[in-house]
């Protein structure tokens, strides 16, 4: 099974693509299907990323948002579009490797309905507590949890979220039973942490970055597999006593199932390119995003372990959406 460590390398760079004939050309616009709203983090990288294929691809590139349901209307979208290079969608790692197991009616199978075409970049996220939680490790944060069964209450921003699911995850993978009190958005769970109100919580880089750099929060483990370059003195949970735990959200492109290899090998080569540019990767920074490309070989076998993966997390925590 590919590593996830070695996939998601805090500041791995973009490998070089051995030269590739031009086995596919466009002829007709390109559009990126985006399953988020206007105005987010991936969106805005999107709409750059499209800005920078448009003249490698010698066509336009638009981004057209289809926002809902945690991201799974725009991929439904995706899966009922020509596989003919003129629709491709933002694939996420929620839509694309965690509702799979979370709704059983789901309109789409990630491994089977979708076409891989390259990862882009990861973002991992931050273990944070009140000031007054005396907590001040993983460890601290496990010997507390194993001493007070289901006695320490997490905050999320709903219930199958990724901030939900990576506090399962650690559960699962520490043997201790933590409290879930899911919240509507991450704002208001934020909120109650930094009163008091709930003692712990896992959220994105770009949403706790602020508030632990102001002191009004403190960070004790990172959950990606390597120390993030944002917050270098974080060390991760994995090098915290336990082994093997990674979660990072991520953005990559993904086409419909069948799109012919020649215009994923095209479309995965101008990425790579534009991955390559510093002000574009200083872009990605700026939302907390570190590039961590991977081509469609790799990519593909990457969404079918993190999809186990969650399977796993999602059945022994069993989880329910509202």
């Amino acid at each position: 099974m590919t590593s996830r460590r070695t996939i998601l390398a805090a500041g791995l760079s973009t490998l070089a693509l051995p030269a590739l004939a031009q086995g596919w050309t466009p002829t007709r616009p390109l559009r990126i299907v985006m399953p988020f709203p206007p105005g987010q983090g991936s969106d805005i990288l999107m709409r750059l990323l499209a800005e920078r294929l448009q003249p490698l691809l010698g066509q336009p590139v638009v981004v057209e948002n289809r926002a809902g349901a945690g991201g799974t209307v725009g991929m439904e979208y995706t899966v009922t579009q020509p596989a003919d290079g003129s629709t491709i969608v933002m694939g996420g790692s929620g839509p694309t490797t965690i509702a799979p197991s979370l709704f059983p009616r789901l309109g789409y199978d990630s491994t089977r309905d979708l076409t891989p075409i390259c990862l882009i970049a990861s973002v991992p996220q931050l273990f944070v507590v009140n000031n007054d939680f005396p907590v001040r490790s993983i460890q601290d944060l496990v010997a507390r949890a194993k001493a007070n069964p289901g006695g320490i209450f997490y905050a999320s921003s709903g219930n199958g979220t990724t901030q939900h699911l990576n506090m399962e995850l650690f559960a699962t993978m520490t043997g201790t039973q933590l409290t879930h009190v899911p919240y509507r958005g991450s704002g208001p769970a934020l909120a109650d942490l930094i009163a008091g109100q709930v003692p712990l919580m896992s959220d994105t880089l770009a949403a706790v970055t602020e508030v632990v750099r102001q002191g009004r929060v403190r960070a004790i483990g990172v959950t990606s597999a390597q120390r993030s370059p944002f917050f270098p003195d974080v060390p991760t949970i994995a090098e915290q006593g336990v082994a093997g735990y990674e979660s990072v959200g991520w953005i990559s492109l993904l086409g419909p199932r069948g799109l012919p290899e020649p215009i994923v090998t095209r479309i995965e080569q101008e990425v790579a390119k534009v991955l390559d540019q510093p002000d574009f990767r200083a872009r990605l920074a700026d939302q907390a995003f570190t590039p961590t490309f991977l081509g469609h070989r790799a990519f593909t076998a990457f969404i079918v372990s993190e999809t186990e993966k969650w399977r796993r997390v999602v059945q022994a925590a069993n989880v329910k959406v509202d």
